[in-house]
C-alpha cells in the first residue's frame, strides 16, 4: 500500500461531496473501498463492465481514449478532490474510457448502488453531479472545436498556454512545471508525439519559450497566443 494511515481515509476534500451533511459523508466513507495505485497502473479500461465511482484522495489519474489504430486521441486528468467513473454508475453501460494512474494515487471506490442511494437521498449531491457532467460536456465541446478549427501545431501552442502559470520569479514570464511528457501533450492536443517534439523546438529557436530541465518558460506569451490562432500550412 502506498498510503496506509487511517486518517488519510477521509472524503472531506472531495468537491462533489462537500454539499452533503457530515453524517452522510461518514457513511460514504464507511461504504467505500480504499485503494492505492502506482504510476502506470490501470484502474479500469474502456469496455470493462464495472461501475464503481472513484474519488481521488491523492495523486493524479489520466483518462485515455484510443483511436482504431491504437493512438491516444484524448487525455483528461483528475487530481485530488476529483471524481470519475460516474457515467458507468449512472447508465450501467461499459466503461467509456481507460483510466491509468499518472502518479502514486490513493482513491476511494463507491459501488453504483450506494452512489444511486446518495443521489436519491441528497438533492444537493445530485445537483453537484449534474454540474460536474455539464463541465465534462463543455470540455468535450471545446476539444471538438479545437480539433475542427485548429491544426496540430496550433493545438500544441494552445495546450502550452493552458498549462502555463505566472512565473513567481519573473513577472513578465510564464512557466510550465513539471512539463508533461510528449505522450501526454500529444494526447491533450490530439496529435502525434512527433509534432509535440517539433513544435517546442521551433518555439525555442524563435525565442518564444525556453526549456530548463523539467520547466518550460514562456518568454513571449503574446507571440505564442498569435501562433495558436494563426493559419499554418504544416499539419
Amino acid at each position: 500500500m502506498l498510503f496506509r494511515s487511517p486518517e488519510e481515509r477521509s472524503l472531506s476534500g472531495i468537491q462533489v461531496l462537500s454539499v452533503i451533511p457530515q453524517e452522510a459523508l461518514r457513511e460514504v466513507e464507511r461504504l467505500s473501498q480504499w485503494e492505492s495505485y502506482r504510476p502506470g497502473a490501470w484502474l479500469f479500461e474502456r469496455g470493462q463492465e464495472t461501475n464503481h465511482v472513484f474519488f481521488v484522495i491523492k495523486g493524479v489519474i489520466r483518462v485515455l481514449n484510443y483511436s482504431a489504430t491504437g493512438r491516444v486521441v484524448r487525455f483528461a486528468s483528475v487530481g485530488p478532490g476529483g471524481v470519475f467513473g460516474e457515467l458507468a454508475a449512472i447508465d450501467s453501460l461499459p466503461r467509456s474510457a481507460t483510466v491509468v494512474a499518472d502518479q502514486p494515487c490513493f482513491v476511494a471506490k463507491l459501488a453504483a448502488k450506494d452512489f444511486h442511494s446518495l443521489i436519491l437521498q441528497s438533492p444537493a449531491f445530485a445537483l453537484a453531479i449534474v454540474k460536474r457532467l455539464a463541465q465534462v460536456v463543455r470540455a468535450c465541446d471545446e476539444q471538438i472545436m479545437d480539433l475542427a478549427e485548429l491544426n496540430a501545431s496550433q493545438r500544441v501552442c494552445l495546450q502550452l498556454l493552458r498549462l502555463a502559470e505566472p512565473d513567481p520569479i519573473v513577472s513578465t514570464s510564464w512557466v510550465i512545471y513539471p512539463l508533461p511528457t510528449q505522450a501526454t501533450l500529444a494526447g491533450d492536443a490530439g496529435t502525434t508525439r512527433e509534432t509535440v517534439a517539433r513544435v517546442p523546438g521551433r518555439l525555442q529557436a524563435q525565442g518564444i519559450v525556453q526549456r530548463k530541465g523539467r520547466s518550460l518558460y514562456i518568454r513571449d506569451r503574446n507571440r505564442l497566443e498569435s501562433l495558436a490562432v494563426r493559419d499554418h500550412s504544416e499539419p
